[in-house]
């Protein structure tokens, strides 16, 4: 039986707009009681991927890619601006709930 490619596949299901906010939804909620950004780091990074490939031409590439070589690969924080841009390039934004 062939290997499987994970990243290609994980890469085709973020492609959903829908798919990628819950993801990025359990990863930040996972983030916040454990503190990782690294990992909410590679989610966003993996968002980014997938819907730069799907809608090609539509993202501003540089804004998010610019934006996600500084944060959490060197440690730094992630600014809110910064990470509104990010999600606003991949057609995602925040949405604010009662806890």
């Amino acid at each position: 039986m062939p290997a499987r490619d994970y990243q290609a596949e994980l890469l085709v299901q973020l492609a959903d707009p829908d798919y990628a906010a819950l993801c990025l939804k359990a990863s930040l909620d996972e983030t916040l009681m454990d503190g990782d950004w690294e990992a909410f780091g590679l989610a966003l990074d993996n968002v980014v991927k997938a819907r730069q490939t799907t809608t090609a031409g539509a993202i501003n590439g540089d804004v998010a890619g610019q934006t996600l070589q500084r944060p959490f690969r060197n440690g730094a924080p992630l600014t809110l601006e910064s990470f509104v841009a990010v999600l606003s390039s991949v057609g995602l934004t925040i949405d604010i709930k009662p806890a």
